[in-house]
């Protein structure tokens, strides 16, 4: 990949818009970009990074800052790169999101971040997330990758230079991701420590199931089990004793079941004499309550046949009550005629007062909506100029509001003339001062200098002597010798008061030369007022102008609230004349329906009243040919004839029921005494007293040997329980203790804990490789640095096997063929050995990333530590580095690169606080 052209607005200290020409630097060689701290030198590379993968190089700088502070609103934020990769050009664009003004109306709106990738084709796609992917596919390496190999930053790799093989471990696990491996030792290790736990825990659960080997306390064995508990017997012993218990207890537990089974057949026989004795003694009972049931039930009989012939003489009274009910029922549509009609008449009754007090009401209506009307009619007159008076007055406001801004905007005008002027007079102020100071330091040192050159005549005359001559004159005679003054300065304090003369001069120039400046910014900033208080005030002079614009501005600002008020009054008066123009033509057809609903409502009341008096004289009718007054009363006598005819019956059907019923319950009694004669015959002598007493003293022993069973079988089960699981538990012991054997060995050798080896864990081992292929690079670059004194090299033993080693770094002097520690290099030393660890690093990642193309290259300070002859090296390697197709860029404010690198990028500050770039070839 090579930068052709970048181009930033309002990025980082870059306040407006910025292009850098790659292609004016070549395709290869040094170039350095140089100026001022914090002027944006690194910037460059930030914006690169950033329009390839959306975010700025450095960790510390996030994409939502990088908007410039001294970027004005209309200056948007952007980066544009257009770069060269395989012959393909391709162009990106991106923004961030950053806030901005908002362009309706005031306040801000937030800028959403976008991104566009331009292909040689002239294909476009858009989108953050379809940049990015389409960058890493053209490129083949992600933004860490990309600021590895293409940012050589000399603080970082020193770093790296100098740090211990755990501080190592943690760099190159990020840069190599090696975490998998990191993940792998740990999972080990818990897998060793569960594995630890799960044999201990087998064992705990070995030692609970020998404590629960039961055993009777009477048993010989008991001694035995004792021994098993305290853990005194081998497992083979604990399983052979366990099982004789259990062959012990089923033997006991056979005897006692064949116990049972006879105790259990002489108390059936016992408890079958009890039973029968209890069954001839309830027979007898039997016996005795159905003879006395069988005179009840006869008695019964006699009054039950009594009051069935009485019952029976009443039905003839069924036929006449049947007769009279059907002759009621007979006329009983009469009487429904006669509700309908009464109900019709009610109703119609009901109708015609609701249409009376309708026709009331719509009258009303009618007479009030009227009068509304003519009153609604007379307002919509009056308000007919309500328009055109609201765009008058609307007109008028627009200009006075227009006046009120151009006098707030000279008002601002007059502020900032005010504050140039100030800062004239403050710079005049200055300038007068240097100047005085600059007066004082003359008049100083033409004084000084008087006393340095008498001096030097006193010096000459020290040395004169009688008959020799004078070195100025050449007299031999010296009647009046020139004395040297005490006061009089030496040549250097003079050399030291005009260097600090001439700095005065340069200060005075350079203020009155900011005097001339400021005075000319205000003279022009006061011109440029003038006419607009001429035009907004008339005829005021400057003195006069503040309280003239305040009195305008007061009397504009009561102008527009008093409009205001005028166009609040029309703006009711409009919307009250458009809520006439709706409401009156709504009023006048409701008029004209509550005219034909009132016509309606008469006719409806006329045919009510003909219906009503046809209805009364039916009704009428109907009354005088029958009985009863309604349906109703016929109906309730209807039904208490036929009830009367059903209470009859039923009583005759009730008794006939309860004397079939005593008949039948006789002829079960007798039944019942022949079964009962049947069950007393053949009675024997039994003795149930005798026989209790046997059952209960069977019952005991059986009891005894119930609690006895139970005892054995729930030993027996326990130790079978117990039998199973120490076998179980004995197997899994075996299998878990192998298991964890062999976890073990792995866990302590992939994280470096194996006893008397090195400290050395798997995920170390791994970047030892690519450490040592990054040392091998690197020395390539470092012995023609360091004019072949020094190579790198990778400690192999360590220093001692209590920490982690493996990646301690050394360095091997070939002047005098030491090996020692990097920590031991002088500063310029270490900068090259850092320098050339970045270097072989980002040869690495390169190689590693596979096929890609990388045709520029940024080197980021460090230069300032190096002696001459070590700056040569170096230059002399990034010369090897930065061949005919690659750029190599060297961020450095160092003086003596300016003067060995021709083409530069010289970066500089402006007084608003921005900054520029200019490209130097």
């Amino acid at each position: 990949m090579r930068p052709l052209k970048l181009t930033i607005s309002a990025f980082g200290p870059y306040s407006g818009v910025t292009g850098f020409d790659f292609d004016k630097l070549g395709k290869g060689g040094l170039y350095l970009i140089t100026g001022d701290t914090g002027a944006g030198k690194t910037t460059i590379f930030d914006a690169i990074t950033y329009a390839l993968y959306g975010e700025p190089s450095g960790n510390s700088r996030d994409a939502s800052m990088l908007r410039s502070k001294y970027a004005d609103d209309s200056t948007p934020t952007e980066v544009e790169l257009k770069f060269e990769y395989y012959g393909n050009i391709y162009t990106v664009t991106r923004n961030p999101e950053y806030e901005r003004s908002s362009r309706k109306g005031e306040g801000t709106t937030m800028q959403k971040s976008s991104a566009e990738l331009v292909y040689p084709d002239g294909r476009a796609i858009t989108g953050n997330r379809a940049v990015d992917s389409a960058v890493r596919d053209i490129m083949g390496i992600d933004k860490n990758q990309f600021c590895q190999i293409a940012m050589i930053a000399q603080g970082d790799f020193l770093k790296l230079l100098l740090a211990t093989t755990k501080e190592r471990m943690e760099i190159f696990r990020h840069i190599f991701k090696t975490e998998n491996f990191s993940g792998l030792q740990e999972r080990l290790k818990r897998e060793k420590s569960a594995l630890e736990n799960r044999c201990e825990e087998i064992q705990l659960s070995l030692n609970q199931y020998r404590d629960g080997i039961i055993c009777d306390g009477d048993s010989v064995d008991s001694i035995e089990v004792r021994k098993a508990k305290e853990n005194a017997l081998p497992m083979e012993e604990v399983v052979a004793l366990v099982e004789k218990l259990i062959a012990d207890d089923e033997a006991e537990e056979e005897k006692i079941k064949d116990r049972k089974a006879q105790l259990e057949k002489d108390r059936d026989a016992c408890k079958a004499r009890i039973k029968k004795a209890e069954e001839n003694a309830v027979a007898e009972e039997d016996l005795k309550k159905n003879a006395e049931k069988f005179k009840e039930e006869s008695q019964r009989e006699e009054v039950l046949s009594r009051r069935c012939t009485d019952e029976e003489e009443k039905q003839p009274r069924i036929k006449e009550l049947t007769e009279q009910a059907a002759k009621i029922e007979a006329v009983m549509p009469e009487y429904d005629e006669l509700a309908l009609k009464q109900k019709k008449l009610k109703e119609n009754l009901a109708a015609s007062k609701d249409m009376e007090k309708q026709s009331a009401a719509c009258e009303n209506r009618q007479k009030k909506l009227t009068e509304e009307t003519e009153t609604l009619t007379a307002e919509l007159k009056e308000l007919q100029d309500a328009g055109e008076n609201r765009l008058r007055l609307n007109t008028e406001k627009d200009r006075l509001s227009e006046k009120y801004k151009k006098l707030n905007a000279l008002k601002e005008n007059l502020a900032l003339v005010a504050k140039a002027k100030q800062k004239y007079l403050s710079s005049v102020e200055l300038y007068n001062s240097r100047y005085g100071k600059k007066t004082e330091l003359e008049n100083l040192w033409q004084e000084q200098n008087k006393l340095y050159l008498d001096a030097q005549a006193g010096i000459l005359a020290e040395t004169l002597k009688e008959n020799m001559p004078c070195p100025v004159c050449g007299s031999l005679e010296h009647p009046s010798i020139a004395v040297k003054s005490e006061n009089a300065p030496t040549e250097d304090q003079l050399d030291a008061l005009q260097v600090e003369l001439a700095a005065a001069g340069v200060e005075a120039d350079t203020a009155r030369e900011e005097a001339g400046s400021l005075k000319g910014t205000y003279k022009e900033k006061e011109s440029s007022v003038q006419q607009d208080i001429a035009d907004l005030l008339g005829e005021t002079g400057i003195d006069d102008v503040q309280t003239a614009l305040t009195g305008k501005l007061s009397e504009t600002s009561d102008g527009m609230k008093a409009l205001e008020e005028k166009i609040g009054t029309e703006e009711k008066r409009v919307k009250r004349k458009e809520a006439l123009d709706r409401e009156l033509p709504e009023r006048k057809e409701l008029l004209e329906k509550l005219r034909t609903e009132m016509a309606e409502l008469e006719k409806q009341l006329s045919g009510l009243e003909a219906e009503n008096r046809s209805l009364k004289e039916r009704v009428e009718a109907i009354r005088k040919n029958h009985q009863f007054e309604s349906r109703e009363q016929a109906e309730n006598q209807t039904a208490a004839f036929r009830k009367q005819a059903k209470e009859i019956q039923d009583a005759f059907e009730l008794a006939g029921k309860e004397l079939q019923g005593c008949r039948e319950k006789l002829a079960s009694l007798k039944s019942a005494k022949v079964e009962i004669l049947k069950r007393l015959e053949g009675r024997e002598e039994l003795h149930p007293e005798e026989d209790a007493e046997t059952l209960h003293k069977l019952n005991e022993e059986l009891a005894f040997y119930d609690r006895k069973e139970k005892t054995v079988n729930s030993r027996c089960s326990a130790n079978t329980r117990t039998l199973q699981n120490l076998q179980t538990k004995a197997d899994d012991l075996i299998e878990a203790e192998k298991h964890f054997a062999w976890v073990k060995s792995l866990s302590d050798t992939a994280n470096g804990t194996v006893s008397g080896k090195d400290k050395i864990m798997l995920e170390t081992y791994i970047q030892m490789n690519y450490f040592d292929r990054i040392i091998q690079r690197a020395n390539v670059r470092l012995m023609i640095m360091s004019n072949g004194q020094y190579d790198l090299i990778r400690r192999k033993e360590a220093v001692n096997r209590v920490g982690q080693s493996g990646l301690d770094l050394d360095v091997i002097d070939h002047y005098n063929g030491s090996e020692r520690s990097v920590k031991t290099l002088s500063g310029g030393e270490s900068f090259m050995a850092s320098l050339a660890l970045a270097l072989g690093l980002a040869d690495e990642i390169q190689s590693s990333a596979g096929g890609i193309k990388l045709d520029t290259m940024f080197v980021d300070e460090g230069f300032g530590s190096l002696d001459e002859d070590a700056l040569s090296q170096a230059m002399k390697a990034l010369n090897s580095l930065a061949d005919d197709n690659r750029l190599v860029g060297i961020i450095s404010h160092v003086g003596e690169l300016k003067d060995r690198i021709d083409k530069q990028i010289v970066v500089t500050k402006s007084r608003d606080g921005g900054s520029k770039a200019q490209i130097i070839v």
